[in-house]
């Protein structure tokens, strides 16, 4: 008997196995980036997320008539690869933010309940009570961007795929020490250097669990999706400090 030809995907199938390539999910993440990184040239905000201010200490060791010209190419450059790569209609935006949505909603009472379940807190506030609303949410914009693409595009995929390519090791224990390699350094990130916080248990183990759905998410559905769903966390948690006060 032939062998029959693998029936191609179509509906949420399709849906999810293409929202878990990196082309479409980078495309995807290009708009937010670029409308992050220019509001950040033209309001040039005095708190930036940390992964930000390491690139933007690196940068200062230029003469400083040359970081405004850097910032604008970059700016710019963003802008020409959104216009040569721009999102398109099969690349299903609104079921890629709808389920970041949906996943955000879901995160911070999940890890709120496992952390509680050990006798911990995870409450921590990212900026001073006096900083006006959109501080916060741009500086939530850029962790959603800056810590997805350094934590689980750049160490995540870079360790998973140096385990199983380089060093031989199978599928699962690539992505189980990727992961918890990860969510590690996820965590610990927010307590080093000189606007990190002062180390206590509960906020790290918080983010350690974070991390660690995070980057589960990363490995199942994608790059785009654990981006979008890292800024709506962070900008609904926003909002809910701003309605209490």
């Amino acid at each position: 008997m032939a062998a029959t030809e693998r029936e191609a995907p179509t509906g949420l199938r399709l849906y999810f196995e293409s929202s878990r390539r990196i082309g479409p999910s980078v495309t995807l993440v290009l708009p937010l980036l670029f409308a992050h990184e220019l509001a950040v040239a033209l309001l040039d905000p005095p708190v930036r997320n940390s992964a930000d201010q390491v690139v933007t200490s690196l940068m200062q060791q230029l003469p400083s008539q040359v970081l405004p010209a850097l910032r604008w190419a970059g700016v710019l450059g963003l802008l020409t690869l959104l216009v040569w790569r721009r999102p398109r209609q099969e690349d299903r935006p609104a079921l890629v933010l709808s389920e970041a949505l949906g996943w955000a909603i879901c995160l911070g009472p999940l890890v709120g309940t496992m952390v509680g379940g050990i006798g911990l807190s995870g409450a921590t506030r990212v900026v001073d009570d006096s900083a006006p609303l959109w501080q916060a949410m741009l500086l939530s914009v850029g962790a959603g961007l800056w810590e997805e693409i350094a934590f689980r595009l750049a160490l995540l995929g870079g360790l998973a795929l140096f385990l199983r390519r380089i060093a031989r090791f199978s599928p699962a224990p690539s992505l189980v020490l990727a992961v918890t390699t990860s969510a590690i350094a996820f965590s610990l990130y927010h307590h080093l250097g000189e606007g990190g916080e002062p180390f206590a248990l509960g906020p790290f183990v918080f983010r350690a669990l974070a991390g660690t759905i995070l980057g589960v998410l990363f490995a199942l559905r994608g790059f785009a999706v654990v981006v979008y769903m890292h800024v709506f966390y962070d900008l609904l948690c926003d909002l809910r400090v701003a309605f209490a006060s």
